[in-house]
């Protein structure tokens, strides 16, 4: 099991895509932390780990748009499948998990975003990056085809 994920290498290409996808998820990162910072001195609106998530969560949007519509999110040449299975998987967990938590009222308490949030917020990008990935899939099949 080891050796299989050894021999998985990025090309060349893809590591100056991921580069470029990194630089971009940084910046995110930086603007959205810098944002929750402000506002979180103006008033608690979330728990911290809450509010960290959050920046995390935006700063994966780029980051994965850029890095999966350049063919550059994963090895090249191997098999997705199971990856698709495990994002859409995680998703659906951290949506139920974010569901429960606004069911059982503890999504926000006195005004103020829980951990329950954060579970929605990841929810939404591990359903994101399967998104991304589905057309991402079609558009090159779709371009395989018209060739």
């Amino acid at each position: 099991m080891a050796d299989k994920f050894r021999e998985g290498k990025y090309d060349e290409r893809q590591t100056v895509v991921r580069g470029r996808a990194f630089k971009y998820a940084y910046g995110t990162l930086l603007v959205a932390l810098l944002l929750y910072a402000v506002t979180e001195g103006l008033w608690s609106w979330c728990e911290p780990v809450t509010g960290c998530v959050a920046a995390i969560a935006v700063s994966l949007i780029p980051y994965v748009w850029i890095s999966i519509m350049n063919e550059a999110y994963w090895w090249a040449n191997t098999s997705r499948l199971g990856q698709y299975v495990v994002f859409v998987l995680l998703g659906i967990m951290n949506l139920g998990l974010a569901v429960s938590s606004w069911l059982e009222g503890d999504m926000v308490v006195d005004g103020v975003l829980q951990i329950g949030g954060a579970n929605l917020m990841l929810g939404i990008v591990f359903i994101y990056v399967f998104a991304v990935a589905v057309i991402q899939r079609a558009r090159l099949r779709r371009e395989g085809d018209s060739e």
